[in-house]
């Protein structure tokens, strides 16, 4: 009989997916689950000790949620990951975390920022746009976030709620212009104003898990 640990990770995207490789590397037993709750039953996908919930919050969010708690658990270590824009009050984010608080009792939230690295470029998709304002950045690479997964994994984290953004930030335009120059793209302009974001920090889970980022800053993010 096997005695290693068994993951499922519904929403296997570009997080979920390199979350998957670097637990199978580890030899934990890994599956993603489908939204096809009778599939993931007959698998027996749901009988795991981890389940990491990496779903982008769109159509059917909640359904899906619900559904999916239905089939774990209490005893089941709960990774679910959410968005800092939890702060500027986005309904579907905030509605979220409250219902699976309310749905599992043991569960850490992680309130990511602005996933970036490898194929994710700042900068590159307002290529040769104007933006109205310049702000600044709440941005986490996703080694990190993998890496912060694997740990709360080790170390059975459970009911708690983390920042997730590295700890040197810049600013929209400054990593905007870096970019474009280390890639060659067409550099985004920016109108004259600044907007101040809220300052996010990830001193919780630094203190918490005794965690050092890989990515300390958003300037090395694509060095």
């Amino acid at each position: 009989m096997s005695n290693k640990k068994s993951v499922s990770i519904l929403g296997c995207g570009w997080v979920g997916k390199a979350l998957k490789s670097s637990l199978n590397a580890e030899s934990y037993v890994v599956h993603c689950l489908t939204r096809n709750i009778l599939e993931n039953k007959k698998a027996q996908w749901y009988d795991v000790d981890i389940l990491v919930i990496a779903l982008p919050p769109k159509e059917e969010y909640i359904e899906v949620l619900e559904r999916t708690f239905e089939n774990i658990d209490e005893r089941v270590q709960v990774i679910f990951l959410s968005s800092i824009s939890f702060y500027n009050e986005k309904n579907l984010v905030v509605e979220a975390e409250k219902r699976v608080q309310e749905l599992h009792s043991w569960i850490v939230v992680l309130r990511l920022g602005g996933l970036m690295g490898y194929n994710r470029i700042a900068g590159k998709y307002t290529s040769g746009k104007t933006l109205a304002y310049d702000s600044n950045t709440n941005y986490v690479h996703r080694d990190d976030v993998v890496a912060i997964i694997k740990k709360l994994i080790e170390m059975k984290t459970q009911h708690n709620i983390f920042d997730i953004v590295a700890p040197l930030q810049t600013t929209k335009k400054k990593i905007f212009l870096q970019n474009s120059e280390q890639f060659g793209f067409e550099k985004t302009e920016f109108l004259p104003y600044f907007k101040n974001s809220r300052v996010i920090s990830a001193d919780k889970i630094c203190k918490v898990l005794k965690y050092t980022f890989e990515k300390k800053s958003v300037e090395d993010f694509w060095k």
